[in-house]
């Protein structure tokens, strides 16, 4: 990720509304999943908005190869820091519940992402849980993956015949920000002739905006309750050790 991706990416993370759609469908998950002072290990933990959010409730280890990111936890008072490879986790065997894997496979830092999973299973106790997010479909490559640095983006189908060749049995997976599809597709494809605009992250994002779309997902979470979604810009799957 460019570096002041990261500065960019703390001044929205708490209130932007794709951070917080995701937030919470993994604290759904957490809930439904870890209980009370779970072990977590958020691998590519960022700038470390996921990770406070649940460490009033679970035992988290963040970890992150990136200093500038790091940075940023420290700032926001976290604890148990480890700068990592996720290739390499500097953990114990079986020692997690939940392992979090938000916005990694996809990156170009990761070049083996069967061996990430195989160190998630390895840190994963027996029945642990792991959760998975990355961007979906690879014609919508823009920008905003060349200034985060994204190497792949997947249909559901890949992402989980991945998870599977890892020794992952797959207990939900589902299309995410769905409703927003249509109207990001044509954005996206209008802006292919436009000059290169970066990130789609902006800190200037009035209230409102945060808050309608945040409705909409909130919307989504609730359907994915019930069903997978068809289709969407991203991909959340939970599997089982």
């Amino acid at each position: 990720m460019n570096a002041e991706e990261y500065g960019c990416m703390r001044s929205v993370e708490d209130t932007h509304w794709w951070y917080v759609g995701l937030h919470r469908l993994v604290c759904d998950v957490c809930q439904q999943e870890g209980g009370a002072g779970a072990q977590v290990v958020d691998i590519g933990c960022g700038t470390g908005g996921m990770a406070a959010r649940l460490s009033s409730s679970y035992q988290i280890t963040g970890l992150d190869l990136a200093e500038e990111a790091l940075g940023f936890c420290k700032q926001r008072g976290m604890g148990r820091l480890l700068r990592s490879d996720a290739t390499a986790l500097p953990l114990a065997d079986e020692q997690a519940d939940i392992a979090l894997l938000l916005d990694v496979l996809y990156h170009s830092a990761v070049a083996d992402r069967s061996a990430v999973l195989k160190e998630v299973g390895r840190v994963l106790r027996p029945g642990g849980r792991v959760v998975v997010n990355v961007p979906a479909y690879q014609w919508l490559y823009s920008s905003h993956d060349v200034a985060v640095h994204t190497a792949r983006r997947f249909t559901r189908g890949e992402i989980n015949g991945l998870l599977r060749a890892g020794g992952f049995e797959i207990i939900s997976s589902s299309y995410w920000n769905s409703l927003l599809l249509p109207a990001i597709v044509a954005c996206r494809l209008v802006l292919r002739w436009m000059p290169d605009r970066g990130s789609d992250l902006n800190p200037d994002t009035p209230g409102w905006v945060n808050r309608l779309l945040g409705a909409v997902l909130a919307l989504e979470r609730r359907w994915m309750g019930w069903a997978s979604l068809p289709a969407g810009l991203s991909i959340f799957v939970v599997a089982r050790k």
